[in-house]
């Protein structure tokens, strides 16, 4: 382990082919806030990782990112430094891609002189981090300037973001689409019954006598005072199999055709008359009386129950792919459809590193 850790340290101070004005910074330790020095600890190893408009990504920018989107959804939560490192090996590239389309679409913004204001800013601030603005910039290592450019910049991205990809969402999320995808969500979630049922079956080689004999348990079954368990003591014969059922339950679509043809002419509490049906099992006759105990329908949600959660669905999938196109469209108008951003990366190259 010792050599992987020397490895890292050798590739990422002395081999890293770039140009003098990318300053490389050895690896350093992060330690969570607030919680005393203790092991395992994390080891960041700082490199350049991408360049937009003269601007160099480092990972160290991508690690104050993904701090901030930890302090945004969970200010009063604590990682642990396995928890810290589990979510930084599989946020920091996805956090990478987003850093850089966010800096194409500051280009656009600054095409299109968008412009934010100081009150604005200040707004978002102490929205984000409350009255006590300087000791939970410290949670998240941010500076107050650097916090504020970095509020400033998400404020016009989420701009731009606004007028071309949620507006564009908004204008083809019609409710034309909406009630496509209600009928689309009933082909998939059809209306379906759930029965609850017992079965009384009489056996033996006398067909006659099995049927004279489910006929007084059908008689006996009027009763409310007796069972089917009462009506099998009362009817047991040398010769003849009589038993009863578990309950059953299932859909309509999982009960065996057999079974369904009878019970689905019942109501919840009824006994069907005797019915004599071919065993599947060993092709032998048997008497059987069917008591339904419960009948259950399971509808599919309502238009109106679905409407806004479709609504939002549709409104996510529009906006993930409206946002793919409008950055498409900003790597090729600023080249970098051909020119990939993202520096080349050892094989080896461990950004993270529990020791």
């Amino acid at each position: 382990m010792q050599r992987v850790y020397a490895l890292i340290f050798f590739f990422t101070t002395f081999l890293f082919p770039l140009a003098a004005e990318m300053e490389i910074e050895t690896p350093s330790f992060i330690d969570s806030p607030h919680v005393p020095n203790r092991e395992p600890r994390l080891m960041i190893n700082n490199r350049p990782l991408a360049k937009v408009n003269g601007k160099v990504i480092s990972l160290y920018d991508v690690v104050k990112k993904m701090d901030l989107f930890l302090y945004d959804y969970y200010p009063d939560y604590t990682p642990s430094t396995p928890e810290r490192y589990q979510f930084y090996m599989a946020r920091w590239q996805p956090t990478l891609d987003d850093m850089i389309a966010d800096e194409l679409i500051l280009l656009d913004a600054e095409q299109k002189e968008i412009k934010i204001s100081d009150g604005e800013v200040r707004e978002e601030l102490e929205e984000r981090f409350g009255p006590n603005i300087m000791s939970n910039l410290d949670k998240v290592n941010l500076q107050y300037e650097e916090a504020r450019d970095i509020i400033r910049n998400e404020l016009r991205v989420q701009q731009l973001i606004g007028m071309k990809v949620h507006a564009k969402a908004f204008q083809v999320t019609t409710p034309q689409v909406i009630k496509a995808a209600y009928d689309d969500y009933l082909k998939k979630n059809p209306a379906e019954d759930e029965w609850t049922y017992r079965v009384l079956s009489i056996r033996g080689k006398d067909k006659e006598l099995c049927e004279s004999l489910a006929a007084k348990a059908s008689a006996l079954l009027e009763d409310p005072n007796h069972s089917l368990e009462s009506v099998a003591e009362s009817i047991d014969l040398d010769g003849i199999s009589v038993s009863v059922s578990d309950e059953y339950q299932g859909s309509s679509s999982k009960i065996s055709k057999l079974h369904f043809d009878v019970i689905q002419a019942l109501s919840p509490e009824m006994y069907s008359t005797p019915v004599t049906q071919v065993s599947r099992f060993d092709n032998s006759n048997v008497v059987r009386i069917f008591h339904l105990k419960d009948l259950i329908h399971h509808l599919p949600n309502t238009f109106e129950e679905m409407h806004d959660k479709l609504k939002n669905e549709l409104l996510f999938e529009t906006s993930d792919k409206e946002k793919s196109a409008y950055i498409k469209t900003l790597k090729v108008r600023f080249g970098y459809d051909k020119d990939d951003p993202k520096y080349e990366l050892p094989e080896d190259y461990h950004p993270f590193v529990i020791i």
